[in-house]
């Protein structure tokens, strides 16, 4: 079962298209306000807002016995909807000329409001002369992969992840394990052909069974194995239990602080990726807090050695973007101990996408004495992933290679570490010319 499919033509060289039109099929919804055009009229007008559309009129009208449709018109084009109550089916339609529309934000709010268990979209341009026309539902158009019997995958086996309007990957699944709608997000683990299990929060793949440890380990390892004696760690975010399970194979570690603020999430964890916890959630070190990551620093007296935050991405005004701010960053740091070390997973950092990875480094400088950038590529996200570390006391691009091994030898690390080890962590810090400059000028 997929949450999002979305069909994207590449750029045409010929004349420029004239917006773009998404389709949603919302199945299996399990609101009960299908029928309530009052509802639906407030649910549509605030997808627009999330869209950050110019709302200029809206109608909506219900029908007898049962029915509604209705339109919202916006400055940039429209957003339409139809509903089958009957069927549990919403028929959406989103049309934009502006292509800085948020439509993705309005796909996803809509999907969750009408609890939808099944969402379908089709997203492509329209207007752009590419010299081939589309006549009739059975034709498919230029660029567009066709998925059908005769390619033995059905559209309902495509999850597709997508980053913007023009670009997104898509995985083939062989089905969803399991499923929630939180109080702050919805959450799905889905087995994917090529990569196994994978987490999804709100639509955005968060990690893949086949190597999440390639993450986790260069998220935590660095920091953990730059301090001299890590006794007291705490980790905001993190709800699959991985990175716990990467403190705790550190056996000088006294006491792991763990702070999520979606205990739903936690509990699918522990059910369904044993393989990413390891049984961390059962190891009388770690002790669990569901609870706001910001409040709980902001009221905490402890020291921690090691601060691991991995959050959502999130520049998006949800409620993980206080948690991103120099504010926060400055009362963390009066949370660490002397000599202590912060690492912050900081989103995709290539020279193609950068700013928000720039953002967090820009809310962090002349906070500490040590500031450092470094990436790895994930296989599963297709992209360099970045993350900044910091620190009073160790530059962790100085450590040599031969240091690091020898606290791995000492830790009786070595075995139960997959992708680290100090030449791992060399490369790490060997960022791009490109990119060196470009953080450099940010």
């Amino acid at each position: 079962m997929q949450r999002a499919l979305e069909f994207v033509p590449p750029l045409s060289a010929a004349q420029p298209s004239l917006g773009w039109q998404t389709l949603i099929d919302l199945h299996d919804c399990e609101t009960p306000h299908l029928d309530d055009v009052t509802w639906v009229r407030a649910a549509m007008l605030e997808a627009a807002v999330r869209a950050e559309a110019t709302i200029v009129g809206e109608r909506f009208h219900r029908f007898e016995p049962h029915g509604i449709s209705g339109i919202v018109m916006i400055g940039e084009s429209h957003l339409a909807v139809h509903i089958w109550p009957e069927r549990k089916f919403a028929a959406i339609d989103v049309f934009t000329c502006n292509s800085a529309l948020k439509t993705k934000a309005a796909a996803a709010y809509l999907t969750n409001m009408f609890a939808a268990t099944c969402a379908k979209t089709l997203c492509f341009k329209r207007g752009e002369d590419t010299g081939e026309a589309v006549t009739d539902s059975a034709t498919v158009p230029p660029g567009v992969v066709a998925m059908g019997p005769e390619t033995g995958a059905g559209c309902d086996e495509l999850y597709i992840d997508t980053d913007t309007e023009s670009e997104g990957h898509w995985f083939v699944s062989r089905g969803t394990i399991a499923q929630r709608q939180t109080a702050f997000q919805k959450a799905e683990i889905v087995d994917l052909a090529a990569y196994g299990k994978a987490l999804v929060l709100d639509g955005d793949m968060q990690s893949f069974e086949s190597d999440e440890y390639m993450y986790h380990e260069a998220l935590v390892q660095p920091a953990m194995c730059l301090h001299a004696a890590p006794r007291r760690v705490l980790i905001i975010g993190g709800g699959e239990g991985a990175v716990a399970r990467e403190v705790l194979k550190h056996r000088s570690v006294e006491r792991a602080v763990m702070v999520d603020i979606d205990g739903e999430v936690v509990a699918l964890a522990r059910e369904h990726l044993a393989g990413w916890h390891c049984g961390a959630f059962d190891d009388p070190r770690l002790s669990l807090i569901v609870g706001d990551g910001h409040a709980f620093v902001q009221s905490a007296t402890e020291q921690f050695d090691v601060v691991v935050i991995d959050l959502v991405s999130s520049f998006d005004g949800g409620p993980a973007e206080a948690l991103y701010t120099r504010d926060f960053y400055r009362c963390l740091k009066s949370r660490l101990s002397p000599g202590g070390v912060l690492v912050i997973q900081s989103m995709e950092c290539h020279a193609g996408t950068w700013r928000d990875h720039a953002r967090v480094r820009n809310n962090l400088a002349g906070l500490f004495a040590h500031m450092r950038s470094y990436q790895l590529f994930v296989p599963s996200y297709g992209c360099p992933w970045g993350f900044v570390i910091v620190s009073d006391e160790a530059d962790p691009q100085a450590a040599l290679p031969s240091a690091i091994d020898g606290v791995i030898e000492a830790r009786g690390l070595r075995e139960g570490l997959r992708f680290y080890d100090g030449r791992t962590h060399q490369g790490l810090f060997a960022l791009p010319k490109d990119l060196r400059l470009l953080l450099g000028a940010a």
